[in-house]
């Protein structure tokens, strides 16, 4: 980061009158057009050179502005959202009444010097500091005439800065130093289509060379179209503005954009699991034939048969269907062990060759838990090493989660909601750190008591995706009363699977029964 030039000690002996203003966030400008620390200006009576610099925040900084919740608040808040979100350093700027023709006159000049312009209102003051604001073009002679609300501060107000009174029309007043060269691509600007940038942020924007791209109105989520990510991945690691309803927070509007930047595709191409495309697993351990399809074969033939099944659904919709496995990782035990769980832990060394067999086939890998008397977190956190992989997700089977003194088998295991949630956030800060594309989170449920409280499940968390997995057997009426308990009360935004059983249906569906039959359509398909 560039150390910002001291303030002048003494303010200019000609008609000095304070302007302030701010607000924002920007790419550096420079006379000659060069990198982004550079600047341009000239010397000061005490020799040493009067630089100006406009420079953006870093690629983690973002903001929301939505024009309806400014809306009746002083007309300052745009600019200072945007300044807030967008700038680091803004050495000079415009600083306006908000009465019309001083916000007009002031546009003007920002974009014509290639500096920001801030609406004079609360705040004002403290963003000049922030941004170490040492000239300011102050634009306030409408301000009295139309009683403006928000006059721009008296020079006096303004601190130790340099103030020089803007005049309207073409009549430009010098500024040593000015006018700067924008550097293109100092920040990016979302916006939702039909919605307007305010005028009054447009000279920040310009100031910074910001790259614009519209989002849909139907989805503002800039990971769910490929077309909105390529264009968001080609934008510079700078600060965001989102512009328009359904973006905010900012924190997760900024986690969304460096996830649309940096994470790799998922299977089948995008950034979201679902609704891009459903997929077909098959379930088991791979060294246990008896617990599921999974196991018995080698696992580049278990991809094979996988990926024969998968084709089976692509033929029945339009959406894609990858393959996948679910893994369990860890298997109830009918004795207690070293530990005390009644649980048993498969090496990474054992699930490994499994994980890279499906990646190498384009599949998606679920890490399946069981956990007896250990707690979920416990055993997700043992197997990070493999959810730190892209295609990988997690899986909770609630059935096989003991209480103390309980041992499988003699009851259904269960989990409270609280547990659960600890696992999302975990899971979510992984994807966080690691810039992964969100993850499945399946909740296996046979009944409505395995998970107690589920109307309190976390779906706030933006990087992973819930899903329900019905795990219901035997005759297909009784699935069917199954699944349409566990969807009752089901939280919003939770995604659904469904579960074959070669042995224990009577008689198992085949795929084209699977997709006629069972409604709403599954996402998620396993075959154990």
């Amino acid at each position: 980061m560039t150390t910002r030039v001291p303030r002048r000690t003494a303010l200019r002996s000609a008609a000095a009158a304070v302007v302030g203003a701010t607000a924002g966030a920007a790419t550096a400008c420079t006379s000659s057009g060069s990198r982004a620390d550079s600047s341009a200006g000239t010397r000061g009576a005490s020799g040493r050179r009067a630089e100006h610099r406009v420079r953006p925040r870093g690629g983690r900084a973002a903001g929301v502005l939505d024009p309806a919740t400014v809306r009746g608040k002083p007309r300052s808040e745009a600019t200072l959202v945007a300044s807030r979100a967008l700038l680091e350093e803004a050495t000079a700027v415009v600083v306006a009444s908000d009465a019309p023709d001083d916000v007009r006159h002031g546009t003007t000049a920002a974009r014509r010097l290639g500096i920001p312009l801030l609406v004079a209102g609360p705040g004002l003051v403290p963003e000049l500091d922030r941004l170490g604001t040492r000239t300011v073009l102050r634009y306030a002679g409408h301000a009295a005439a139309t009683g403006s609300a928000s006059p721009s501060p008296a020079p006096a107000d303004l601190g130790d800065r340099e103030v020089v009174e803007g005049r309207g029309g073409d009549d430009l007043p010098e500024v040593a130093g000015l006018p700067l060269t924008p550097r293109e691509g100092g920040a990016t600007v979302l916006v939702v289509d039909g919605t307007t940038v305010p005028t009054d942020v447009e000279p920040m924007l310009a100031s910074l060379g910001a790259v614009r791209i519209t989002l849909s109105h139907n989805d503002t989520d800039p990971r769910a179209s490929n077309d909105t990510r390529k264009a968001v991945g080609a934008t510079p690691d700078g600060p965001v503005l989102g512009v328009g309803a359904g973006l905010g927070p900012a924190e997760r509007l900024a986690q969304r954009v460096r996830t649309a930047r940096h994470a790799p595709d998922l299977p089948g191409g995008g950034l979201l699991p679902f609704p891009g495309r459903r997929m077909v697993a098959l379930y088991g351990h791979p060294e246990t034939a008896g617990l599921g399809m999974l196991g018995e074969q080698s696992a580049p033939k278990a991809v094979e048969r996988v990926r024969r099944l998968a084709g089976e659904y692509a033929a029945l919709t339009d959406t894609p269907v990858v393959p996948a496995f679910e893994i369990i990782a860890t298997v109830a035990s009918g004795s207690s062990g070293k530990d005390g769980s009644y649980s048993r832990r498969t090496p990474i060394d054992t699930l490994r060759p499994w994980v890279e067999a499906a990646e190498r086939a384009g599949a998606y890998v679920v890490l399946d838990l069981q956990p007896g008397r250990t707690d979920f977190l416990t055993q997700a956190k043992a197997y990070e090493e493999l959810l730190r992989r892209p295609w990988v997700g997690l899986a909770l089977d609630p059935e096989w989660r003991l209480r103390p003194h309980q041992v499988h088998l003699d009851q259904i295991g269960s989990v409270g909601i609280d547990e659960v949630n600890r696992v999302g956030a975990w899971l979510g800060g992984l994807v966080r750190d690691h810039d992964l594309p969100p993850k499945v989170l399946t909740l296996h449920q046979f009944s409505r008591r395995m998970i107690r409280d589920r109307e309190r499940l976390d779906t706030s968390i933006d990087e992973v995706q819930w899903l329900v997995h019905a795990d219901g057997l035997g005759s297909q009426g009784a699935k069917q009363g199954t699944w349409s308990a566990l969807r009752k009360g089901l939280p919003q935004g939770v995604w659904l699977g469904w579960k074959n059983f070669e042995d224990e249906d009577s008689p198992m569906l085949s795929p084209q029964q699977t997709m006629a039959q069972v409604h709403p359509t599954p996402w998620f398909v396993s075959y154990q």
